[in-house]
Order: C-alpha cells, then sequence, then structure tokens
C-alpha cells in the first residue's frame, strides 16, 4: 500500500476546507499533477428600473468586485414583464435592485411591487436579496414597503452613491451565499439519509455489496462507474484485490482480481488506500476503504467525479465511508457467525452418520430439498401466516438435526436384526421427544424464533402423518407444524432413493410416484404439490444430483430407519413392480 499518511487527499481547490491533509516526505510522495481549479459560478444582479441610471451606478459600484472568487454581473430589466423573464433565465441570482414605482403615471399598487410577491410567492424564491431602491417614496413609503413585503433594505436614490451602493448590495450577496450553502447542506443530508437509509439491515455481503454501490454514486451525483473490491476473503489469504460488485461501464466485472482487468488507473488508486488514507477525492474519481476485522478490507472505486464539489461534501462522503464500514464489518461478521452455526448444525447432524456407514450426502440432500420445497411453498403463498421468510431462509438447515435424538438409542438396539419388540420400537420411537428436548433446551436463550427452536419442532414431529397415522401424539392435517410437514416428505422420499439393509435403492421415478400416491393420506397434499415441482426442476437442471444405488452392508440407523419405514407403511414401503 502506498505510504501516505492523512485522512483525505483533497484536490488543491480545496486550500480553504477545514479538512487537514498531512502529506508524505518529498521521496516517499507519488507524482501527481496539480488539478486546475475550477472557476466559481457568477453572482447575478439584477437591476430594474425604466431610468438606466440605477443600472450604469450599480456597474461603477460593483466594477471588478468578486465575492470570495464569484466575480459578479449585473442584468437589467426595463419591466416587470423584463424581469420576469431575466429571473426565469437565470434562475439563481443573487439581488434584485428594484424601483418599485416602474410606471409614475400608472395608479395603484406599484408595479414592482407585485413582481416582489411574485418573486417570493409564485416562484417560491426565499434566497434572492431584494433591495428596493426608490425615486418615488411618496408612492412607496418606507414603513408599507418593508413591512408589507419580503425586501432586504430599502433606500432613496437622491444621494445615494457608488460606494453606499457598494455596502448595501455586499453584505446581501454575502446572505445569499450563506443561504445557497445551507440549503446544500440540507439537501446533502436528505441524500446521507437516503444513501445509508437501511444499510445496518443489510446482513449479508451478497446483499449489501451491490446495494452500497448505488449509494455512493448517488450521495455526490458523481458518475455511475463503480466497483466494490475485497482483500484478504480467500483461503489462504492473500493480499490479492478481487471486485465483488460493479456498475456501468464495469458491470460486467464480478469475482475477478484487479490486476487482471486492464485498467492501470484503477489498481493505482486502490493501492494508495491505507489505514491513514481512508478516503481519496481527485479529479475523475474516489476511492473509499472499508475497515473489518481479521484483515479484509473493502475498497469502493468510482470513476468520473464531479470536480465542482466542495470541502462539505468530502466530509459527506467521508461520513458515508464510516457507515459503510459498520454495514460492511457487520455483513462480515454475520455470515462468519452463519458460517460458524451451519458448521455447528453439520457436525451435530453428523454424529448420527458417524453410528454407521449410512448413505452419503444424506444431510446434504435433505437440506436442499426442505429447503427449495419451503422456497417453492412460500413463492406461491402457501401457508402464508406460517411460512414467513425466515422460516424458509432457516429450514432447510435447522432439517439437518431432525434425527439428532437417535444418538440416545443405543448400540445394541440399532443392531438387533429382523422386527423389532415393542419395547425396543418405542426406544426408537422416543427419540423424537428427546431430540426435542435437547434442541429446544438449547435454543431457550435464543431470542425469536432461532434456528435450534426450528430443528426442535421438527425433530419432534417429523413423525406425524398427515392422517394421523404417524407418531408420538397422532396429530393430523395442520396440525402438524409446516416444517415437519416438509420434513417429512423431503426425509421419505431421501430414504426411499438410498440402499437399505433390507432392500435395494428404489428407482427415483418409483420414488417420486410413491410419493405422490401417498398425498392426503401420508404427506400434506400441497408440500407435495411443492415437492413434485422441485424434484422436477433438479431432474432437469442437475440430473446427476441424486444418489447412485451403492448396495452392500449398512450401518446400524439405516436399518433402524428401514424398520421404522416398514413399521410406518407397512407393506406400502414395499419396491414398485
Amino acid at each position: 500500500m502506498s505510504p501516505e499518511v492523512g485522512v483525505f487527499f483533497v484536490p488543491s481547490r480545496f486550500k480553504s476546507a477545514t479538512i487537514e491533509t498531512i502529506m508524505p516526505s518529498d521521496d516517499a510522495r507519488l507524482p501527481e499533477a496539480t488539478p486546475v481549479p475550477p472557476a466559481k459560478p457568477r453572482l447575478h444582479v439584477l437591476v430594474v428600473d425604466p431610468d438606466p441610471a440605477l443600472a450604469g451606478l450599480t456597474r461603477a459600484a460593483l466594477d471588478g468586485f468578486a465575492l470570495d472568487g464569484a466575480p459578479v454581473t449585473v442584468l437589467t430589466a426595463a419591466t416587470a414583464a423584463e424581469a420576469r423573464e431575466a429571473l426565469y433565465r437565470n434562475p439563481g441570482t443573487a439581488a434584485v435592485l428594484l424601483e418599485p414605482v416602474l410606471d409614475p403615471a400608472a395608479d395603484g399598487v406599484p408595479e414592482g411591487l407585485g413582481l416582489v410577491d411574485h418573486i417570493r410567492k409564485d416562484l417560491g424564491n426565499s434566497r434572492v436579496r431584494i433591495l428596493v431602491c426608490t425615486a418615488h417614496p411618496g408612492r412607496a413609503p418606507e414603513e408599507e414597503v418593508v413591512e408589507g413585503h419580503d425586501v432586504s433594505d430599502y433606500r432613496l436614490k437622491d444621494g445615494l452613491t457608488a460606494r453606499t451602493l457598494r455596502t448595501a448590495v455586499v453584505p446581501r450577496l454575502r446572505a445569499f451565499l450563506n443561504l445557497q450553502t445551507q440549503a446544500a447542506g440540507r439537501k446533502a443530508l436528505a441524500r446521507m439519509l437516503v444513501a445509508t437509509t437501511g444499510l445496518l439491515e443489510m446482513r449479508t455481503p451478497d446483499v449489501l455489496f451491490p446495494n452500497i454501490l448505488p449509494r455512493v454514486v448517488g450521495l455526490l451525483g458523481i458518475g455511475r462507474h463503480a466497483l466494490l473490491c475485497i482483500q484478504g476473503d480467500t483461503l489462504p489469504r492473500d493480499r490479492r484485490i478481487r471486485v465483488r460488485a460493479s456498475t456501468g461501464r464495469f458491470a460486467k466485472w464480478k469475482d475477478v482480481d484487479v490486476a487482471e482487468l486492464g485498467e492501470p488507473n484503477v489498481a493505482a488508486a486502490l493501492e494508495r488506500l491505507s489505514p491513514s488514507s481512508e478516503t481519496i477525492v481527485e479529479p475523475g474519481y474516489c476511492a473509499l476503504r472499508l475497515r473489518a476485522h481479521g484483515g479484509i478490507i473493502g475498497m469502493i472505486y468510482v470513476e468520473g467525479h464531479n470536480n465542482e464539489g466542495t470541502a462539505r461534501e468530502w466530509q459527506l462522503l467521508e461520513l458515508f465511508r464510516n457507515k459503510c464500514s459498520i454495514a460492511f464489518e457487520n455483513a462480515l461478521l454475520f455470515e462468519e457467525l452463519n458460517t460458524a452455526q451451519k458448521a455447528t448444525v453439520l457436525a451435530m447432524g453428523s454424529l448420527a452418520e458417524y453410528k454407521d456407514n449410512a448413505a452419503a450426502g444424506h444431510l446434504q440432500r435433505i437440506e436442499r430439498l426442505v429447503g427449495d420445497i419451503a422456497r417453492e411453498l412460500r413463492l406461491h403463498g402457501r401457508f402464508a401466516d406460517e411460512l414467513d421468510e425466515e422460516l424458509a431462509e432457516k429450514v432447510g438447515l435447522a432439517a439437518l438435526l431432525h434425527d439428532v435424538g437417535m444418538l440416545s438409542v443405543s448400540d445394541e438396539t440399532l443392531g438387533i436384526p429382523g422386527e423389532l419388540a415393542n419395547n425396543d420400537m418405542a426406544a426408537i420411537q422416543r427419540h423424537t421427544l428427546i431430540g426435542h428436548r435437547i434442541l429446544s433446551e438449547a435454543a431457550l436463550p435464543l431470542r425469536g424464533r432461532s434456528l435450534l427452536s426450528i430443528a426442535a419442532e421438527i425433530a419432534r414431529y417429523h413423525h406425524e402423518r398427515y392422517d394421523g397415522s404417524g407418531y408420538m401424539e397422532g396429530l393430523r392435517g395442520g396440525a402438524i407444524p409446516v416444517s415437519a410437514r416438509i420434513m417429512a416428505v423431503a426425509d421419505v422420499f431421501d430414504a426411499l432413493i438410498t440402499d437399505r439393509q433390507y432392500r435395494k435403492a428404489w428407482g427415483v421415478e418409483h420414488a417420486i410416484t410413491w410419493i405422490a400416491e401417498r398425498a392426503g393420506k401420508d404427506f400434506d397434499p400441497l408440500v407435495v404439490e411443492a415437492f413434485l415441482t422441485v424434484v422436477r426442476r433438479i431432474q432437469a437442471e442437475e440430473p446427476d444430483w441424486f444418489p447412485k444405488p451403492e448396495g452392500g452392508n449398512q450401518g446400524l440407523l439405516v436399518a433402524a430407519i428401514g424398520r421404522k419405514l416398514r413399521a410406518l407403511f407397512g407393506n406400502r414401503a414395499e419396491p414398485i413392480n
């Protein structure tokens, strides 16, 4: 990384900014072109008076004058109509010098005062400063004008000099700039609220990363070409920088090394980022560094930066970077927690398989089938009162613990050949209650509907049957939790398509047909409908996903599962000829 030291790299046009920049020593400094400061926009002063004398006096007063580097231009209008047209063409006019009595021969309210009301009410312009300069105080008395209309000053033309006029105008121009700054600050805060809303609720990198780029692009109105890159998120750890999200002309790049993009400017900009140089703003681009634990670093590169920004906008960008860093670290921690949780669940679920030579991939197939069936049901609005987004997201992983209670069954009972005595079958059936107790007690400290509480529900009820013929409680229909109804279909299907001690594996089509025939009896018909959709989709897209029959001796738990199937279904579990 680059040796620069400091918080911001601010272009030279922001020498007045309050953000401190500490530059490195001369021998470490990278050669950089000095950007040319862009010209500040002109301040327009509109003189509305049929008598050209006031316009001439104004030009003399403001000749060569610039306020904080912004030059002043004098515009003229002889009538209210011309003034309206001038304001329409120059909506950012800073000040209006107005003769309220534009037509001395006209009766009624002076036309110029109507123009004041038009500016304030019709145009909704509260920023432009209006100075009344009149030769007709009798038609437009000071007290009536100041109290009845939103004007900044009242002057008589008689005795007005270029010096006194300049003294009156300059503070009004400064007030206009202050109002502009305040309005820009309010808009910036609004953009910040839009940019940061919901960031901390995006809990996974897959959701967060694509959402960061449009927000940072919109924050300062800068170019739409942007990259989000990560360093250090692969094993083994290295210093390679990889693209994780992209927009604009970079959209085709994802999961590739920055070094392979053929964009040396991008690579050089990202290499400049360091712990002491986390926000870099240069003509043509800006770059942000997102800190995270464990040596993982996020980097944002946005091309096409707007060079007319202000120091306040860079502070805004720095604030956004800090918010993004928090969201970035939270997402990585959440991902790490989920990974650790899944590893723990897989280890617990594998304990049962460890007791035997169970069919390879059983847990992985169960997780896939249960999760896909739940998402298919949710997609079609099935069981909406029970199957919410959280359950659909967690139920596949929770299903891996469905038989954890089997660890309580002795090897002697699992190894009994042939049919089991009533007490042995009762011991096996009690695994649902034991598994539920283990998991529900573990879930007690956790808030909400946790993974373990869903797993406890599945463990207890996955042997219930839709017609009430299952165990342990003989529940039927909707009284069985939907998670268990889904698990029942997936578990039996996987048992049918893998070799068992007492029989060979069924063909996939035979198993599908049998499951479909048991809809409304053993299984919920809507769950079976979703199951058929999921399995047909897997057959079309991943035909090798299903296990291949292998034969041979099977383990203790597999034998027990076979006995459970025969006890539940009798001859219904025999192969279809």
